[in-house]
């Protein structure tokens, strides 16, 4: 080429070689260009973080909200102090320092308060749990890796109750909450409205039948406050009475059985009755102003009549016997009337259906002779009726007292005083009858509780 050519060339390549050579200056001289600072780092590096903290001075606050957490952790203000580091050249100086935020709760505690973690042996500190930590410095930030984190940070207490001795209410499945039983037992003295038997001795009549006493228990199980299931028995009630005649005295028996009983030096009579009542009942209440009752009814009605004469050296024994089983079911309605807080007054009725078991014996003796012995039983269509009027008073929660009266009537029994004797050529002769009707009246009181 010319030489004018290669002198024009070289003339181009000087502005860029000095531009060049500013420019590698700006870049190796310390102190020259916005990137370059007399800030010193640590030997591990520097982050972009740093080095915005660090153009923007006071730009870090003093303290930083941590992010929000789950609804019921009420996180407290964490207080964060700058790292010191040494730099061989210049000595100490400071960086920001930025721990690093959990970013679920299970990561650490929200609460917890972090100290001033020194490069050489830095630990976090918790309410109620220390434990130590490394920390390598990234930058200016620390990371905080837990050692042992399973053994330092304890488990929960358990939640679950303890074991604890059960009730016997619990044991049964029964609500604590309410009554579950009711139990009560009430006074009761019947009287039976006929009481005429047959002058079986002409010496004397028998007395009337005095009014007995006895008692009426009810065990309940209550399957709610409307409804119930009990169990209630009345009795036994026991009537006697006696009567005796001094002779010479005769009797009202068969012919066949006159030459033993008649004529007679004393006659001694005796009338026995005995009645039971068993009862199953399931019952609704209604707003505690009604009651409806169903269930399975037995009844047992004994009498027993005994003539025992004395006639010189000979003794004569005159028995004759009745029996009512009743098996059957019945229904019933109460009803109540409020007349103030604690008081209620309320009529009854009921009707029962029963199969009635009934039989008969008749037996005679003199001295070691057997004169007559016979028996008979019969099944027949029974019924009963009931009627009362009760009055409640409410003596606490749990507690009543009540008194009331009572009517019970059966249309047709076997009962002694209805039986008749007749003779024919193979002696007396016993056909049991069972169409007595019998009326049982009296009053009640007692008390009842719920528990």
């Amino acid at each position: 080429m010319y030489p004018c050519c290669k002198l024009h060339r070289k003339k181009s390549r000087v502005p860029f070689l000095a531009f060049a050579i500013v420019l590698l200056c700006a870049v190796c001289t310390p102190g020259m260009g916005i990137a370059q600072t007399q800030l010193r780092y640590a030997p591990t590096g520097v982050s972009s973080d740093t080095f915005l903290r660090e153009i923007a001075s006071g730009s870090l606050p003093a303290e930083v909200v941590p992010p929000s957490f789950p609804i019921g952790i009420k996180p407290t203000p964490l207080g964060f102090k700058e790292t010191e580091t040494l730099d061989p050249a210049k000595g100490a100086s400071k960086a920001a320092f930025s721990p690093k935020v959990p970013s679920h709760p299970s990561e650490g505690v929200s609460t917890a308060q972090f100290a001033s973690p020194s490069l050489a042996s830095p630990s976090v500190a918790f309410p109620s749990v220390a434990f130590p930590a490394t920390a390598s410095t990234v930058g200016s930030g620390v990371a905080i890796q837990s050692q042992n984190s399973a053994e330092a940070i304890p488990t929960a207490p358990s939640t679950q109750p303890e074991s604890k001795d059960l009730s016997w209410r619990d044991r049964l499945g029964m609500d604590p909450s309410r009554p579950n039983f009711l139990v009560g037992y009430e006074a009761i003295g019947l009287r039976r409205g006929s009481d005429s038997i047959g002058p079986f001795s002409q010496g004397a009549d028998l007395p009337r039948l005095e009014q007995d006493l006895t008692g009426r228990y009810t065990f309940s199980r209550l399957l709610g406050s409307m409804e119930r299931i009990e169990f209630k028995f009345t009795g036994p009630f026991h009537w006697n009475r006696e009567s005796s005649a001094i002779g010479p005295v005769d009797s009202n028996l068969p012919a066949s059985l006159q030459a033993t009983f008649n004529g007679a030096d004393s006659h001694q009579q005796s009338h026995r009755i005995r009645f039971s009542s068993y009862e199953l009942n399931r019952c609704w209440t209604g707003d505690e102003l009604s009651m409806i009752f169903g269930g399975l009814r037995f009844l047992d009605l004994e009498e027993r009549y005994r003539l025992e004469s004395a006639k010189e050296f000979n003794r004569g024994d005159f028995r004759l016997e009745t029996n009512n089983f009743m098996v059957g079911g019945q229904i019933g309605l109460n009803l109540f009337r409020p007349m103030s807080q604690r008081l209620i007054v309320g009529f009854g009725t009921a009707i029962g259906l029963y199969g009635n078991f009934a039989s008969g014996s008749l037996n005679a003796m003199d001295g070691a002779t057997t004169l007559a012995d016979m028996r008979e039983s019969k099944l027949r269509i029974n019924t009963l009726f009931e009627w009362s009027g009760r009055m409640n008073y409410r003596v606490s929660q749990s507690i009543d007292a009540t008194c009331g009266y009572e009517w019970w009537y059966f249309p047709s029994l076997a009962t002694v005083a209805n039986q008749r004797l007749s003779d024919s050529t193979q002696g007396s002769q016993f056909s049991l009858r069972t169409g007595d009707d019998q009326l049982f009246r009296g009053w009640t009181a007692g008390l009842s509780m719920r528990f």
